[in-house]
C-alpha cells in the first residue's frame, strides 16, 4: 500500500518535469533523468496489480545509468569546479547539469514576475547561448551550483571553477572573480574566462553561498584563503573582479582582504559596486547595462566618478544582465581593459 501511495505522490511530480524538461529544451541527461523518475512512478503504481513489475527496476536502472555516467565525465576540458583549500572534489558538483537547473530557475522567476522586464528581456535566450558555447568548448562539466544549494560552502572548504588559459602552465597572473546572487555558475567563470584569455591569465572563481553575500566575514576568509591558494601555486599578481552582488563584495573586500605575496593590480566590477566604501587605489573597470534596475545606472556612474582617473566606465545598451546578453561587448571591454594594465605595468 505504502509504495502505492508513493506512486501516487511521484507520478504528478514526474509528469510535470517531463513536460517541463521538454519545454525548456533540457540536456540529454535531463530528459533522461525525468524519463527515468516517470518509469519508476508508473512502475509503482502498478505494483499493487503486480502488473508490469519490470518498470521500477527499469526506472530506477536508467536513473543509476545517468548519474553514473556524469559522475564519470562531466570534467569539463579546461573547466574544473574544485574543493578549496585541500584541492579534492565533490561527488554531488557533476551529477546534474547545470544548464538543466538554470534554466528551469529562470523560467521560474519570469513566470513569477520576480525578474524586473527591463532586465530580463533577452534573459533565457542569452542564457541558452552561453550554455550552448561553454558546452561546445568545455563538453560535460561539473557545477558548483549543486554543493551551494545544499549548503556545503564554507572558508574551510569552498568549490571553486577554476579555467587556465594560454599555454601557461604556471601562469604567474590570475583572474579572481566572485559571483553573485544565486551562487556561483561555471557558466559565468567561464565567460569572465574568454576575456582573461587576452592576457594569458589564470581565472578562478570560489563559491562562498547562494546569497553571494562576499562583505560577510565568511566571504572575506574566502577570498583570503583563495589569495593564499593562488599564491602556493606561485601567482604574483592578481587581479580581483565580481558580477552583480560580487561586484559589490569585490569593491568592498579591496580594502580588506589582501595577500602579502600577491601584487593586486586592478579591479574589475561587473553590474555592481559599493559607493559605501572609500574608491579603491587601484585601477577599475566598471561595466553597467543603461537600464539596470536592480543595480541601477547612477550607482554605478557614482562608484566610477569617485574613482577619478583610475576608474574606466563602459554602459551598454542592456539591463542587468549585460554580462551575458552583451557577452561580446562586455569580453572586449574586459580584454581590452586586462591589456593596457598589464602594459602599463611592464613600462
Amino acid at each position: 500500500m505504502f509504495v502505492f501511495l508513493l506512486g501516487l505522490v511521484s507520478a504528478p511530480v514526474a509528469a510535470l518535469l517531463l513536460v517541463v524538461a521538454f519545454s525548456v529544451g533540457a540536456t540529454v541527461s535531463g530528459q533522461a533523468y525525468v524519463m527515468g523518475g516517470a518509469v519508476l512512478s508508473a512502475g509503482l503504481l502498478t505494483k499493487r496489480w503486480r502488473r508490469w513489475r519490470g518498470l521500477t527496476r527499469a526506472g530506477l536502472g536508467l536513473l543509476v545509468l545517468v548519474a553514473g555516467a556524469r559522475l564519470v565525465l562531466a570534467d569539463g576540458h579546461g573547466l574544473h569546479t574544485v574543493r578549496l583549500p585541500d584541492e579534492g572534489w565533490r561527488l554531488v558538483n557533476r551529477l546534474v547539469d547545470e544548464r538543466d537547473g538554470t534554466l528551469l530557475a529562470a523560467h521560474a522567476l519570469l513566470l513569477s514576475g520576480r525578474l524586473p522586464r527591463a532586465d530580463a528581456r533577452e534573459f533565457v535566450p542569452a542564457l541558452e547561448s552561453a550554455f550552448s558555447r561553454m558546452r561546445e568548448a568545455e563538453g560535460l562539466s561539473a557545477t558548483p551550483a549543486v554543493a551551494t544549494w545544499l549548503g556545503l560552502q564554507s572558508p574551510e572548504s569552498f568549490d571553486t571553477v577554476i579555467i587556465p588559459a594560454g599555454r601557461d602552465a604556471a601562469p604567474e597572473t590570475a583572474v579572481v572573480f566572485l559571483h553573485g546572487y544565486a551562487g556561483n555558475f561555471a557558466v559565468y567563470c567561464w565567460q569572465m574566462a574568454r576575456a582573461v584569455q587576452a592576457i594569458s591569465a589564470l581565472t578562478v572563481c570560489p563559491s562562498v553561498g547562494p546569497m553571494g553575500d562576499w562583505w560577510s566575514h565568511r566571504g572575506e576568509e574566502t577570498l583570503e584563503r583563495t589569495f593564499a591558494w593562488l599564491a602556493r601555486r606561485g601567482v604574483k599578481r592578481v587581479y580581483l573582479g565580481g558580477l552583480s552582488n560580487g561586484g559589490v563584495g569585490a569593491s568592498v573586500l579591496v580594502g580588506r582582504a589582501a595577500h602579502p605575496g600577491l601584487e593586486l593590480r586592478g579591479l574589475l566590477l561587473i553590474s555592481g559596486a559599493s559607493t559605501k566604501v572609500p574608491p579603491p587605489r587601484v585601477p577599475v573597470l566598471l561595466v553597467e547595462g543603461k537600464h539596470d534596475s536592480m543595480m541601477p545606472a547612477r550607482l554605478m556612474r557614482e562608484a566610477a566618478r569617485r574613482a577619478g582617473r583610475l576608474a574606466t566606465y563602459v554602459e551598454l545598451d542592456s539591463g542587468h544582465f549585460a554580462f551575458l546578453d552583451r557577452h561580446e561587448a562586455c569580453e572586449k571591454a574586459i580584454a581590452t581593459w586586462l591589456l593596457e594594465r598589464e602594459r602599463d605595468a611592464h613600462r
